[in-house]
């Protein structure tokens, strides 16, 4: 085992021989030894000139107590302490104490008597080991009673103070045994912390605060608590818009903390979703919600979605399932569109045109009617109550041609996006303002069409614009509209601008 040996005697013995007499010097008081190391307690002599081994008598005692002595011959009441002869003639007198325990800590004392010269120095011996600190059990629920633990181990002696603090403050709640002795010659002890945590207590700075005589100054051990809420509560419905669109919505709340997984699936397939951000509640957990957009859907059949939660608080992923009859969407028809009105003059024209040939007028009217293309203006639906996802439909009418589609820009203050591809919408948003457009065809009969997209956008910003186009082979036709900063159900600016 290691020695621990009284640093800077070799200067001081030289320091004494220059002075002609018998000088004895020891380490600085205190010197410390953990329970069970070997420790060389160091004493150094000068005799000023002469050594004689006839004259020389070396003692060490604790106390009272006789440890070690030479007197001719070597003595050693205390088992297993021994002192070096070939030490005692170049003036080394320590004392090494093999496996030291509390028994041997004290105040001990050199002597030297080269006769007829006597000498003796003190030095203290402490028997010390600080403590290791560890914390567990902070990962918790709140409002359920929760133990959390501060673990100290391998210090002497055995006293030690534990206290607990919340930024700063003492908590009381704490329960500390007394500490007990292992088979190393170390004490150790544990001490619990009783909690019926909070939300807010995330928030706060914990410790386990240690005081021990081994310790220059305490140690304060920091931790967080890992707050878990219980299991987060899940709110399923299905929406049908009144541009005759499905929507699945789950409202999730009363979960902590905010990192949160929600997924919605169809055969095992995740599907595209959107999400409102986390909101805070009063309680400080958090409420979100997640819709899927269904695609226009294919009549009489049914349809099982399952909403997927993943959380801290769950040991295991949280999943129901909603099933969607496709029907309900499909019988929500419109009344086609008729489009804008004729203008007096085309009026008076088919008057005219009726009393010199009414063949004449049902040409034109035929092919009036199966060339024009109309386009509403765009409305506007709410998909949520807080107005965080907002759905934009735009719709085009006439004789339409495969090849025919609708575009959705953004128009931001200052910024104007190129066009996008068909269906698709072009903007530079930030990653939270997620999007998602669904667009299909309808026959109207008699070789009309109807051709519907809807644009469902989160967190529209103020006064954002969005612009629907239709690009067909005749021309073009665009629709937009300037979403107000205001609540949800103030007015809307739609206008158009027409190229055939």
């Amino acid at each position: 085992m290691p020695l621990a040996v009284a640093p800077g005697l070799l200067l001081l013995l030289l320091a004494s021989g220059a002075r002609g007499a018998l000088v004895v010097s020891v380490p600085t008081s205190p010197v410390r030894a953990q329970p069970g190391s070997d420790l060389l307690l160091g004493c150094h002599f000068s005799v000023g000139g002469t050594m004689d081994m006839e004259l020389l008598v070396v003692q060490w005692k604790v106390g009272d107590r006789l440890v070690a002595e030479f007197d001719s011959t070597p003595s050693y009441p205390r088992a297993g302490a021994s002192l070096s002869l070939e030490g005692l003639r170049v003036g080394n007198a320590s004392l090494l104490l093999p496996r030291v325990g509390g028994a041997d800590a004290g105040l001990y004392t050199c002597m030297v008597i080269h006769s007829p010269s006597r000498e003796s120095r003190q030095v203290e011996l402490r028997v010390e080991a600080p403590p290791r600190v560890s914390v567990s059990g902070t990962v918790v629920r709140a409002g359920k009673h929760s133990p959390v633990t501060c673990s100290v181990s391998g210090f002497y002696p055995g006293s030690v103070n534990v206290t607990w603090l919340r930024d700063k403050q003492v908590l009381g709640g704490s329960e500390t045994p007394p500490a007990q002795l292992g088979p190393d010659g170390l004490y150790s002890t544990t001490s619990t912390l009783q909690l019926v945590p909070s939300i807010s207590d995330d928030d706060a700075n914990h410790s386990c605060h240690v005081q021990h005589v081994a310790l220059g100054e305490p140690i304060q051990e920091p931790f967080r608590l890992s707050v878990l809420s219980a299991r987060p509560s899940l709110t399923l419905q299905t929406v049908v818009t009144p541009a005759g669109l499905g929507a699945l919505q789950v409202r999730v709340s009363r979960y902590y903390p905010p990192n949160i997984t929600v997924e919605w699936l169809r055969d095992r397939a995740i599907l595209h979703s959107m999400e409102s951000l986390p909101t805070r509640e009063p309680d400080g957990s958090f409420t979100l919600r997640s819709s899927y957009i269904l695609d226009r859907p294919e009549p009489d059949t049914r349809v099982a979605f399952t909403c997927h939660v993943q959380h801290p608080a769950l040991p295991t992923p949280l999943a129901q399932s909603v099933t969607w009859k496709e029907t309900d969407v499909i019988s929500q028809d419109r009344t086609p569109n008729k489009g804008p009105e004729p203008s007096p003059t085309r009026v008076w024209m088919w008057l005219w045109l009726a009393m010199v040939s009414p063949l004449v007028v049902v040409l034109l009217c035929i092919g009036y009617w199966s060339f024009r293309i109309s386009m509403s203006s765009i409305r506007v639906w709410e998909c949520w109550p807080e107005g965080s996802v907002t759905a934009l439909l735009c719709e085009a009418e006439g004789r339409l041609r495969d090849t025919d589609s609708l575009t959705w820009r953004s128009l931001r203050p200052g910024k104007e996006l190129g066009a996008g591809q068909p269906g698709e919408l072009n903007t530079l948003m930030p990653k939270l303002e997620q999007h998602h457009v669904v667009t299909w065809r309808r026959n109207l009969g008699l070789g009309r069409r109807r051709l519907t997209s809807v644009l469902t956008i989160q967190t529209p910003r103020e006064d954002d614009t969005f612009i629907c186009t239709f690009q067909g082979a005749r021309g073009m036709k665009q629709r937009h509209i300037t979403i107000p900063g205001m609540p949800a159900g103030g007015p809307l600016l739609d206008g158009d601008m027409a190229i055939f």
